[in-house]
């Protein structure tokens, strides 16, 4: 007959595996990347790169090597559009604000920008008034 242990049989508890789909999408992105990105171009983020990758469990060498692939910076582009043009509006009508209260330096903006918009540039002509008197 067998000698039996008196300490009871040790109870494992079950590791649960997390995996993370590596599936891309159109972009060429895994949802991973993508979710970086957005919260790396996201107005509301105030962290560094080394809290954004501990954030989502990514090294920071993965990080910068993601960077340096053109579909992981176009994708960011992208991102940087669209939050700029969502805010269009607002930045407009806080620059007119300015303009109606005096604020030269946001008149000046102003006329600047519009003429840019309808292809009109500085010419860049300087007059000097070099006759001596």
């Amino acid at each position: 007959m067998a000698a039996r242990c008196c300490h009871p049989a040790p109870i494992y508890a079950k590791r649960e595996v997390v995996t993370v789909a590596t599936k891309r999408d159109k972009t060429g992105l895994t949802a991973k990347q993508r979710k970086i990105a957005e919260t790396l171009v996201n107005p509301d983020f105030s962290g560094t790169v080394t809290s954004l990758c501990a954030q989502y469990n990514v090294a920071r060498s993965t990080l910068y090597r993601w960077l340096e692939k053109a579909e992981f910076r176009n994708y960011l582009e992208g991102l940087v559009n669209q939050y700029a043009n969502s805010e269009l509006a607002t930045v407009w009508k806080a620059l007119i604000r300015r303009c109606a209260i005096g604020d030269v330096q946001a008149i000046r903006l102003y006329f600047d920008l519009r003429d840019r918009a309808h292809g009109v540039h500085d010419s860049g002509v300087k007059i000097v008034d070099d006759i001596p008197e």
